[in-house]
């Protein structure tokens, strides 16, 4: 069972938003509901490129949604993307 910031139950594949602090060698650090600033979650950031077609250099700064999946999150979309 996962818990958002507040408290209340998020159920799994439920979209929910990411932002990317940094990227560490082949990792991105994550601040989410449940990972602060001080205790970031670490995913591929190649994952994250991948699915917002985005190089992994572009990640730190720009806020996602994700898909909860068990211990991490997976099918990542850009917010106000730019490009668009």
């Amino acid at each position: 069972m996962v818990h958002d910031d507040k408290g209340q139950v998020m159920a799994e594949d439920e979209r929910v938003e990411v932002r990317v602090l940094l990227t560490v060698g082949d990792d991105a650090e994550l601040v989410t509901l449940e990972h602060s600033a001080e205790a970031p979650l670490r995913v591929p950031a190649a994952d994250i490129a991948r699915d917002a077609g985005l190089p992994a250099g572009e990640l730190p700064g720009r806020r996602f949604t994700a898909v909860r999946r068990g211990d991490g999150f997976q099918d990542f979309r850009l917010v106000d993307d730019p490009r668009v």
